[in-house]
C-alpha cells in the first residue's frame, strides 16, 4: 500500500478538493501544513523545488518510489485512480466522458481570483499578494537555479492584484462559472448526485465548489433561487461524513 503525504492549507480551496477525495476514498493520509498566508511557506526553496509553481496543493504518494503530484485536478484524478479505497469513477464509458467534462468544468471557475476579488478586506488581502511577490523577488536573488520560478510566481501574484479589481475581467469569470452551474443543475435532473446515485470524483469537486461560492456571497447561485436542483444537492453533500473530516471550510483567510 502506497503512503501519502498532502502539503496543503486548511483554507486552501484546492486543498479541499483534494481533502475530500482522500478521504471520500477512505485513505490514510500523512499531512503537512504549509502556510500561505502569514510565512507564505510554499516559496520556500525545497518546496518550489517539489511544487515549481510554488503554489498548494502537492501531494507525494511514497512507494517503491516517490511520486510527486500537483495541480489540484490531476491530483484528484490520481487518488481515484489508486487501487485501494472505495471506487470514485463510474464504470461507463459515456460516465466517465461526463464526469471528465464535469471536473473540467469545475476546474475552470476561477475560484482564486473571485477570493481576492470578494474578501472582505481588500486592504489585507493586497498585503498578502505584496509579500508573496516581494518574497518570491527576494529569493529569486538568493537562488539563482530557481530565479524563472520565482519570477513566475511574483508575476502570478501582479496579475491576481490587477484581475481581482477588473471588473469586466470579474464579470467574465462570473458568467462562465454560471453557465457551468447550469450545467451541473441540468445533470441533477432526477439524480441524487451528478451521475446518478454514486458520489464520484465530480461530485468531490462540485461540493468544494459550491463550498467556496457560498462563503463568496453567491446567494442566488446557492439558495436555490437559480439552482434549485444544485442547492438541495449541496445541502446533501454537506450532511456527508467526509465533509466534515476533509475540512470544507467556509472561512476566510486573515479576516
Amino acid at each position: 500500500m502506497s503512503s501519502l503525504t498532502l502539503h496543503h492549507h486548511p483554507l486552501s480551496v484546492c486543498s479541499m478538493k483534494v481533502r475530500l477525495a482522500l478521504e471520500e476514498k477512505g485513505l490514510n493520509w500523512s499531512s503537512n501544513v504549509i502556510d500561505i498566508v502569514r510565512e507564505q511557506e510554499q516559496l520556500e526553496p525545497w518546496y518550489v523545488k517539489l511544487n515549481p509553481n510554488g503554489v498548494i496543493p502537492t501531494l507525494e504518494c511514497h512507494d517503491a518510489e516517490t511520486k510527486v503530484v500537483t495541480n489540484s485536478a490531476r491530483i484528484i484524478r490520481f487518488i481515484a485512480a489508486l487501487p485501494d479505497g472505495k471506487s470514485l469513477l463510474p464504470t461507463n464509458k459515456n460516465d466517465i466522458q461526463l464526469m471528465d467534462k464535469l471536473i473540467d468544468l469545475a476546474d475552470e471557475v476561477d475560484l482564486q481570483i473571485l477570493s481576492y476579488a470578494r474578501h472582505p478586506s481588500m486592504e489585507k488581502s493586497e498585503k498578502i499578494l505584496d509579500a508573496r511577490i516581494n518574497k518570491s523577488l527576494l529569493l529569486a536573488e538568493q537562488h539563482p537555479e530557481l530565479r524563472s520560478r520565482y519570477l513566475a510566481c511574483a508575476d502570478r501574484s501582479d496579475k491576481s492584484k490587477t484581475f481581482r479589481v477588473d471588473a469586466k475581467r470579474i464579470k467574465d469569470i462570473e458568467q462562465s462559472a454560471f453557465e457551468s452551474l447550469s450545467f451541473a443543475e441540468k445533470q441533477m435532473n432526477g439524480n441524487t448526485f451528478l451521475l446518478g446515485d454514486i458520489y464520484s470524483l465530480a461530485d468531490v469537486i462540485w461540493t468544494v465548489v459550491l463550498s467556496r461560492l457560498d462563503l463568496l456571497g453567491y446567494i442566488d447561485w446557492i439558495n436555490g433561487n437559480d439552482f434549485p436542483l444544485l442547492a438541495s444537492y449541496y445541502q446533501r453533500a454537506q450532511d456527508r461524513k467526509s465533509f466534515t473530516l476533509a475540512q470544507i471550510q467556509n472561512e476566510w483567510w486573515d479576516k
